[in-house]
């Protein structure tokens, strides 16, 4: 830039000093003022940058914490399109509403961006644009705070919220989740499959051999599910001794009876604790559908299923059934 005070990054900007108000009595002029809000731009810990107010907006100026922000110097970045250092493309509904914004009032306030840090890493933001026009030039300054920090504790909460202690599986609140979405979500003719299981003798093992053994089977039991779970799978406990296996499929590869149950023995394999063999039955309820469906029909339909081979008696039952056409 030329004729800017020395150390702001900045292209194609003739700086003039503007009027200011200053307090009565002041013995500080307009020049010196005027540098001290250059200096709060150069040296301010928040990022601020200067852009071209049009559709594909052009870097201006950009001060050292938004540089740091994004991992780049002035010079790589100085008149590109910066949209370069953002994730979205162009047409992103989210960007449009931001320049809509700009383009009717003027202005938009901590609206959530995700930046392109030059290694790759993605900067979770909110900016605060405003639109100015002064001496019949347009540009918008932009204010970006990095909220990647809050996200993650965000994130971190929700894990938390969504998370079997004991077990790490998944809990009922996240299989609830995931089961809606899911539904919503899923492309017509893609198969469902739903296994609930209730595992058979537990409530012997606690009483009997102490809750931390119990506890001990419980966390066997979900790594059984983990390991016999892929992609396509979700393992929850949703209960003190109930689990949910959640999956889809393709034309081709419905889940049958046999498959079930070897999972079902699986599971149920013995268990050693501290030298002792530890054994444990389990009622599987297994409800599959094309059809489209919602998630209260589903859950009763495998829960009817689960109790009806826990009624057989056998230690080791699953009980299929299919909704609509197999």
């Amino acid at each position: 830039m030329e004729g800017g005070p020395a150390g702001l990054r900045g292209i194609g900007l003739e700086w003039t000093i503007l009027p200011l108000p200053i307090l009565r009595g002041s013995m500080i002029s307009r020049q010196v003022i005027y540098q001290a809000l250059v200096d709060v731009f150069e040296l301010s810990p928040v990022a601020i940058c200067i852009s071209t107010a049009e559709h594909v907006s052009r870097y201006i100026m950009a001060n050292p914490a938004y540089l740091a922000m994004i991992g780049r110097s002035w010079e790589e970045i100085a008149g590109q399109p910066m949209y370069l250092d953002t994730v979205r493309p162009l047409d992103d509904p989210a960007r449009l509403r931001r320049i809509h914004a700009l383009d009717t009032v003027g202005l938009y306030e901590l609206e959530e961006v995700d930046l392109r840090h030059s290694s790759g890493r993605i900067v979770q933001t909110l900016i605060s644009t405003q639109r100015r026009t002064i001496d019949g030039e347009r540009f918008d300054i932009e204010i970006i705070i990095d909220n990647s920090q809050r996200k993650a504790f965000e994130r971190n909460l929700l894990e938390a919220a969504y998370t079997d202690v004991l077990t790490g599986l998944p809990n009922r609140a996240a299989f609830d989740h995931r089961l809606s979405t899911l539904l919503e979500q899923r492309p017509p003719g893609e198969g469902i499959c739903l296994a609930y299981i209730d595992l058979n003798g537990f409530k012997s093992i606690n009483d009997g051999h102490g809750h931390a053994t119990g506890d001990h089977v419980l966390r066997q039991i979900a790594d059984r599910l983990r390991a016999h779970a892929d992609p396509r799978h979700f393992v929850a406990r949703i209960g003190g001794d109930e689990f949910v296996l959640l999956s889809t499929f393709a034309q081709e590869s419905a889940p049958c009876i046999e498959e079930m149950q070897i999972l079902a023995e699986a599971l149920c394999s013995d268990m050693d604790s501290d030298g002792r063999q530890l054994r444990i039955g389990a009622a599987m309820g297994v409800v599959i559908t094309r059809d489209a469906i919602d998630a209260d029909t589903l859950m009763r339909g495998a829960d009817a299923l689960m109790y009806a081979a826990k009624a057989t008696g056998r230690a080791v039952a699953v009980n299929l059934k299919w909704i609509g056409d197999a």
